[in-house]
């Protein structure tokens, strides 16, 4: 069974998610219906998931 995919905090990432090691800020990246690959930006891990709910939803 594969590990899931953690930040330096212990926090499990979700499928697109990432955490820059230049400064700690985490992102998303994902493909817009024009088929750009797009990434959004937060400074914590719960900001970027308020974010990704706004796109899906």
């Amino acid at each position: 069974m594969a590990k899931s995919r953690r930040d330096n905090k212990g926090h499990a990432l979700r499928k697109g998610e990432f955490q820059r090691s230049q400064d700690g800020r985490y992102a998303y990246s994902y493909t817009d219906p024009l088929g750009q690959r797009r990434t959004i930006y937060a400074s914590n891990l719960r900001d970027l998931r308020i974010n990704e709910d706004e796109l899906t939803n």
